[in-house]
């Protein structure tokens, strides 16, 4: 499976053409998949052991360290 930066990647949703963005989802894909989290109808976890998302890739701490240029 492709990950979201691989540009040709397409979203996870069979019923979406659109280029995956995050989570191997779309934009909107995400929009509505976070949205049914934050409503309480499932979790992030939930949602990645159904093979429904990609596995997170955020590096915060890290990337805020760089931002701020107390990392390299």
């Amino acid at each position: 499976m492709a990950h979201a930066t691989d540009m040709s990647a397409k979203c996870l949703n069979p019923n979406c053409q659109n280029a995956a963005v995050t989570r191997g989802l779309c934009s909107a894909c995400y929009v509505r998949a976070n949205e049914v989290v934050r409503a309480g109808l499932t979790t992030w976890e939930k949602l990645e052991a159904a093979k429904k998302i990609l596995p997170s890739q955020r590096q915060k701490a890290s990337t805020k360290k760089w931002l701020l240029g107390r990392a390299s």
